[in-house]
């Protein structure tokens, strides 16, 4: 690729290793450096820009793609990019490059108000959803209200109980703060490079204008909801700096696993009748006797009156020992219920 004067920068190397090169911002060149403070902070510094309300209404291109529910861990968002940001350089590097700092993430959304009464609970759980967001994984939010002037929330809502096709909330605001935010951030050195979460064709100027600032930038996006040139850029294109992730090609480390399959911790114990180690799932209380799988049925019989040997006798007059641990509660026996019959519909 040809380099023109007015695109060529000096920089320093891009892990601090103190030598200038020149480079052009074209994607597909190797990435220059995002800050010339590489030395002092020793990290290159992450910020996560996420256009939460084109996330939510494309989540059904990932349920297609799953082949089924499909929910966004957004926790992992973060882990999955970085991730891969790691595994990129050290596929083009002879040496380990710098950690990755994750300054900051933010999420960019509206808040609906002036709804249709019955979509009041529709409304509170978006609340708490964001309150998820903000209280649990630290993301920054930025909302703006939209009003929905007594309307439905859902368009299919709209149509079927209003008869009103016509009426569609605008949310313009929510792309204009992002590209605000990131060009901001970008121009007062605050991250070496931006994860952007979007899609749509709309922010290419500003992630251009992100990269003269001697910024990188990296695209999240979802395959068939994003524009066509952040999937296939041109040989000319300027708007990244690393070939785009699509959140098709990472769903089981994206997904948020429902309770019921997650792993359960496993606690080692020693046998308090035979000495033998084993593991459970069952977490003992202080000073609780346990037992391996041969001994609990000798335990379970001891309690009930039965001598060393099984034969019926006097129960001992005290037994300090808790319920035996494979016992399981009356809660264990309504779940597995429930997921063996296809009926649990647990909310995360």
């Amino acid at each position: 690729m040809k380099i023109s004067e007015e695109n060529m920068i000096e920089h320093q190397d891009v892990f601090g290793e103190g030598k200038r090169a020149v480079t052009d911002h074209g994607a597909g060149e190797y990435p220059r450096n995002a800050s010339r403070n590489n030395m002092r902070h020793g990290t290159l510094r992450c910020m996560t820009f996420i256009d939460g309300s084109w996330l939510y209404h494309n989540q059904d291109m990932l349920v297609k793609a799953h082949g089924g529910p499909f929910k966004i861990d957004f926790n992992k968002i973060n882990m999955v990019a970085l991730r891969f940001l790691r595994q990129y350089y050290q596929g083009i590097l002879p040496y380990e490059p710098l950690p990755f700092d994750l300054v900051r993430t933010y999420y960019y959304a509206s808040v609906p108000f002036n709804v249709h009464p019955e979509d009041a609970l529709k409304l509170e759980d978006q609340r708490k959803f964001y309150n998820i967001l903000s209280e649990q994984l630290g993301f920054n939010l930025v909302l703006h209200e939209i009003d929905f002037r007594g309307h439905y929330m859902a368009m299919q809502d709209r149509i079927t109980r209003e008869g009103d096709a016509n009426f569609t909330p605008k949310e313009r605001t929510i792309d204009m703060a992002l590209g605000t935010d990131m060009l901001y951030f970008a121009a007062i050195h605050a991250f070496d490079i931006a994860i952007a979460v979007l899609g749509d064709a709309d922010y290419q100027p500003a992630l251009e204008r992100v990269r003269q600032l001697g910024k990188r930038v990296l695209i999240f996006t979802i395959g068939g909801s994003a524009a066509y040139d952040y999937i296939f850029p041109k040989p000319n294109a300027r708007f990244s700096d690393f070939p785009a992730m699509r959140f098709q090609d990472y769903l089981e480390d994206l997904r948020l696993v429902p309770k019921n399959e997650r792993e359960k911790p496993m606690y080692k114990y020693y046998c308090a009748r035979c000495g033998k180690e084993f593991e459970s799932t069952y977490k003992a209380a202080p000073k609780q006797n346990m037992y391996c799988d041969e001994h609990r049925i000798w335990r379970n019989n001891f309690s009930n009156g039965a001598d060393e040997n099984g034969r019926a006798g006097t129960a001992p007059a005290s037994n300090t020992d808790a319920p035996p641990e494979q016992a399981p509660s009356m809660e264990e026996i309504a779940r597995e219920s429930l997921i063996a019959t296809g009926l649990d519909a647990e909310k995360e």
